[in-house]
């Protein structure tokens, strides 16, 4: 029993070991205005670590006073930034527990730049297409570099420069062009490892003689009024059918179909009927032929003649009911002589 607590100890030991075991943290000059320390960029860090460093001056480790956090754990620490900090080494270390993690930083290349702002385009006389621009730090220790495509081809690079400046010689008409613009730090002052991203495009229409910053804005802009037609008209499209399909029903329940008198009422039965026509006109009963009886008067005082006789007529009494009688009566009737004499 003791042997399997103590590998289950180890095991369990060797797990935290290799998660502490993995940190590396990477830092970075944002903008030159200050310094970004991440040591968890793949995954969350199953632990929250403390972090120190140095704050590029030798001597004493501080701990970090702004940590950057993902999900209730530190990621990372935001460091404050001077222009000679560059140059020197950053030390750090992450501690947790009884296990610290130490490593020393040249930031020299480290540094990424926003991107740039302020983009515009404008035609001269020559012709000319010139592309100006705002880098986010006015120094000559950035470079910039521009792509552009026509009519949504494929992008065209240009050449690092130090100006804020591009042009574009005999731009060819009918046609749109689009830019952007990214910068880093040149190799005069170190150069830099990173680009900027690339800035939000501009567009110029040599049909329109203007300028978009906002390509996403304006091309909702033109596709908002058509998907509303597109959806106000299909949503009355589908109004009108369930009025009229609606409508039908009522009709229907309300005002029967009156059937046309000018054609067979036989033949379109089913038609406006619910029911078939075998239903309506087949009878579901049988009827028995009873024997027809007329009655003659026969006097008193003389026999019946033959003709007088033969007035008493009986049908066929093979389907009659039981109580229907298979011989004519006859009623005696007095004469008027003998209805005097009583009188």
């Amino acid at each position: 029993m003791k042997m399997v607590g103590s590998w289950f100890f180890l095991l369990i030991s060797l797990q935290g070991y290799e998660a502490l075991s993995t940190p590396n943290v990477n830092c970075l000059i944002i903008n030159l205005d200050y310094v970004n320390c991440i040591w968890s960029e793949q995954r969350i860090p199953e632990v929250n670590f403390t972090f120190f460093s140095n704050r590029f001056i030798k001597g004493n480790m501080e701990e970090c006073t702004t940590y950057l956090q993902e999900k209730s754990y530190a990621v990372g620490c935001r460091l404050s930034y001077n222009k000679s900090d560059r140059f020197s080494t950053l030390t750090t270390k992450l501690v947790h527990q009884s296990n610290s993690y130490v490593q020393n930083h040249n930031l020299k290349s480290m540094v990424k730049l926003y991107p740039p702002v302020n983009l515009s385009v404008e035609m001269n006389k020559d012709p000319e297409l010139n592309l100006y621009w705002n880098n986010s730090r006015n120094t000559l220790c950035i470079e910039s570099e521009v792509r552009y495509r026509i009519n949504n081809n494929k992008w065209q690079t240009s050449t690092p420069s130090k100006e804020q400046k591009y042009a574009v010689a005999f731009p060819l008409k009918s046609s749109r062009y689009e830019f952007q613009v990214r910068a880093r730090v040149n190799s005069i002052c170190g150069e830099s490892k990173f680009w900027s991203e690339w800035s939000q495009p501009i567009q110029w229409d040599s049909m329109k003689g203007n300028n978009i910053t906002d390509i996403s804005g304006s091309s909702m802009s033109v596709w908002k009024p058509v998907l509303s037609l597109v959806g106000t008209m299909t949503l009355f499209i589908l109004s009108c059918m369930l009025v009229y399909r609606e409508r039908e029903r009522l009709r229907f329940i309300l005002i029967p179909i009156v059937p046309n008198p000018g054609k067979n009422l036989d033949d379109n039965v089913e038609a406006w009927l619910p029911i078939s026509k075998e239903m309506c006109f087949q009878p579901n009963f049988t009827e028995l032929a009873c024997p027809v009886r007329e009655y003659s008067l026969v006097p008193q005082t003389g026999s019946v003649s033959e003709s007088e006789s033969n007035l008493s007529i009986l049908t066929d009494q093979s389907d009659c009911l039981s109580f229907c009688s298979s011989s004519a009566s006859t009623f005696p009737v007095t004469s008027e002589n003998e209805q005097a004499g009583i009188e």
